[in-house]
């Protein structure tokens, strides 16, 4: 076994052996995670048929858990995995395997139709406000230093103490969501008979 010499810890004993530092790790695993996330959200914008774009979704939902798992916030990157991958895409699937014409060979397509700049112009004002909101976050102005208390029973404590109108409204909200679902399928299969 190789030994460091004295004075020298241990860590720049392996960097002078050539193995890679946490640091380097770390950053070749964001490297690898934000090329497979952007690949699965190129592909699932750009594919035509319906069952690869939700394939590729979900190795989108793969890069963002991991992206999760690097910043050390397991609970949700556990979370993006459950709720993401095991139970949206799959319904989504689900949802594709009922309908037809999923394979995109009914006709040539128009990439950009008439209307493609007011959806720039939105996803333009929409970006522009996240990134106010995260540049005037309290959270982001506090530098490095500030640790944020993420363990599953402060979340869970937050969500039924401080944010519980929220998280009742979003339920009400998904609850109407899925209902409104139906209503649309039901209509088309009414016109259909």
């Amino acid at each position: 076994m190789w030994e460091c010499p004295s004075g020298h810890d241990r860590v720049t004993c392996r960097a002078r052996k050539g193995a890679p530092t946490v640091a380097e790790t770390m950053t070749y695993a964001f490297l690898i995670l934000s090329v497979i996330t952007l690949l699965g959200a190129l592909l699932a914008v750009l594919l035509r048929n319906l069952v690869h774009c939700v394939l590729s979704l979900i190795l989108f939902f793969l890069g963002v858990a991991g992206h999760y798992f690097l910043l050390r916030a397991d609970f949700l990157a556990a979370v993006q995995i459950l709720i993401y991958i095991g139970a949206v895409a799959v319904l989504i699937l689900f949802a594709i395997m009922l309908t037809r014409n999923v394979t995109g060979t009914e006709g040539p397509r128009e990439v950009f139709g008439m209307k493609w700049w007011s959806g720039g112009v939105i996803a333009a004002a929409l970006a522009a406000g996240v990134l106010r909101a995260v540049i005037n976050d309290p959270v982001s102005q506090a530098g490095s230093s500030a640790q944020a208390n993420s363990s599953v029973a402060e979340i869970g404590k937050a969500l039924v103490g401080h944010w519980v109108v929220p998280f009742e409204a979003m339920a009400v909200l998904l609850t109407a969501a899925l209902i409104g679902a139906v209503v649309i399928a039901l209509e088309e299969v009414m016109r259909r008979r």
